[in-house]
């Protein structure tokens, strides 16, 4: 019981990682389009300059805009992030860099606040957290912007965090509807298919050797890229319809793949409350199934491999207790019944090995019934006592 249920979560991660994996390779490709990297990072050096800069002012939000794209045009075309992008500076654009370096930062800054009294401002205000000022030992005013820069993009990669999960849900919603990868009758295909569960099990077994392979993170938008991360989709839907689960849709007579209502009298017609209820009733399990799915991916494929390798270690230790249990339990067995076998069987069987014959044991002979003592009739006479 505890191996079959072992089976049935090994072969259900193995559904989540594949599908992990091709809704990861999808946000790299989408990424490779999109470059949301580069303008959430556009969006939070923006939001720190205006902090700093204007203050949080809700009345002069327009004019504190405008300051702040300019201030962002004149860093982003300083020398030192310059070289990260191509072309010429326009916010929001797709060529804007995805990360830049702290110490470019720094610099860039630094130079910057000679020529900008802002860009003086706002190095100034950065550095009193570290007590520092701009003229103070230019070794320890980089690296405490440098410093205060990277805290500050922590926030950044909160945004990108939400923002890739949202993506993953997305695509992870597209995949379980298009394959029909439905959670619970994929539980239900494994808990009552054995030469399914075994073949999935060898086949998560085979992934877990081969390791988990990083999808390729296209840093420009290249057709080679792109096309290595279409191959890798394509390989993990490849794998998932390979392994015999009940994946696709089944478009029968019904249309959308609704059950047959089961009368609850046999030979008669079903009524129609009962139809309308099965129908309702797959029609809401099908929906959750589908919605596992999607929220199975966003976790990441990292997190369903380690899982997936914990779940075959765990059902590696269970095999052996349970290979360790059957021999003792065989060994007890076979031991109590030599113990019960009769002498003669005992006998015949090493006759049949070849070893001397034993003079037979005699018949058991009847035994006898002992007869009772008649009584007397009459009663026996006193003793006469002696003179």
């Amino acid at each position: 019981m505890i191996l079959q249920l072992l089976d049935v979560l090994i072969g259900l991660t193995l559904v989540y990682l594949i599908f992990s994996t091709a809704a990861s390779i999808g946000v790299e490709l989408l990424e490779s389009w999109l470059r949301q990297r580069g303008k959430l990072l556009e969006r939070g050096i923006g939001e720190i300059l205006s902090q700093i800069v204007d203050g949080p002012d809700e009345d002069k939000e327009a004019e504190a805009t405008t300051k702040t794209t300019k201030m962002l045009k004149k860093l982003y075309e300083s020398p030192f992030i310059y070289s990260l992008y191509e072309g010429k500076y326009i916010s929001g654009n797709n060529k804007l860099p995805s990360a830049i370096p702290a110490a470019r930062f720094a610099g860039a800054l630094i130079a910057l606040a000679d020529e900008d009294e802002k860009f003086r401002k706002a190095a100034n205000t950065m550095l009193k957290v570290a007590g520092l000022k701009l003229g103070d030992d230019d070794a320890k005013v980089r690296a405490a912007l440098a410093a205060y820069f990277e805290e500050s993009m922590e926030r950044v990669t909160g945004w990108y965090r939400r923002h890739v999960q949202l993506v993953l849900l997305a695509i992870g919603a597209v995949l379980a509807i298009a394959l029909n990868a439905d959670t619970l009758n994929i539980v239900r295909t494994l808990s009552q298919d054995d030469a399914l569960r075994a073949k999935i099990v060898a086949t998560a077994v085979g992934v877990q050797g081969e390791g988990q392979a990083p999808a390729p993170i296209c840093k420009e938008a290249t057709a080679d890229c792109e096309r290595q991360l279409a191959q890798q989709v394509g390989s993990q839907l490849a794998l998932a319809s390979n392994l015999g689960l009940p994946l696709g849709w089944n478009l029968g007579g019904t249309g959308i793949g609704l059950p047959t209502c089961v009368p609850a009298v046999p030979e008669q017609s079903c009524k129609p409350a009962r139809a309308f209820a099965s129908d309702a009733l797959f029609v809401i399990t099908k929906i959750l199934g589908l919605a596992l799915t999607a929220l199975a991916t966003t976790l990441g494929a990292p997190f369903w491999f380690d899982l997936l390798n914990r779940l075959i270690q765990t059902r590696s230790v269970a095999a052996q207790a349970r290979e360790a249990v059957d021999e003792i339990t065989t060994r007890k067995r076979s031991a109590t019944k030599s113990e019960l076998e009769p002498e003669s069987e005992r006998a015949a069987a090493a006759n049949d090995d070849g070893s001397s014959d034993p003079d037979p044991d005699p018949a058991p002979k009847p035994r006898t019934t002992r007869t009772p003592r008649r009584r007397r009739s009459s009663p026996r006479p006193p003793r006469t006592p002696a003179a």
